[in-house]
């Protein structure tokens, strides 16, 4: 995933998080995430609850791939992560991205919301 050195138990957290999406652990994934999550995400509606947990167990664009985190900063309960993806999508067609991804995680330690950017042009 990285050299990167988490700095927190947040920090932990988040870079748990990139290691089961890239291991490709979908179930693995939603534990990570609180039944009343929200995340906002390019190109979806906000997901919340249920969709999250669909999203990773299928709905997700990705096959497979690895993130590499650069920089992650944590105050208290809140990680903001930057990096860059690369995979393949499900049509076969390759992906390389930077992304910064923002996680706010409950008192038990469960993603309770999550917004992801991408590194392109858009306006």
């Amino acid at each position: 995933m990285s050299q990167f050195q988490p700095a927190s138990r947040t920090e932990e957290r988040a870079l748990h998080y990139y290691a089961t999406v890239d291991a490709g652990d979908a179930e693995a994934t939603v534990a990570l995430f609180s039944s009343h999550a929200v995340y906002d995400r390019p190109g979806y509606p906000t997901l919340t609850g249920e969709e999250v947990a669909e999203f990773y167990r299928g709905a997700r664009v990705i096959s497979s791939g690895r993130h590499t985190v650069t920089e992650m900063v944590s105050s208290g309960n809140r990680v903001a992560v930057r990096g860059t993806f690369d995979g393949v999508l499900k049509d076969g067609t390759e992906a390389h991205e930077g992304f910064a991804d923002f996680m706010r995680f409950d008192e038990a330690g469960l993603i309770a919301a999550r917004t992801t950017y991408f590194f392109r042009a858009a306006v």
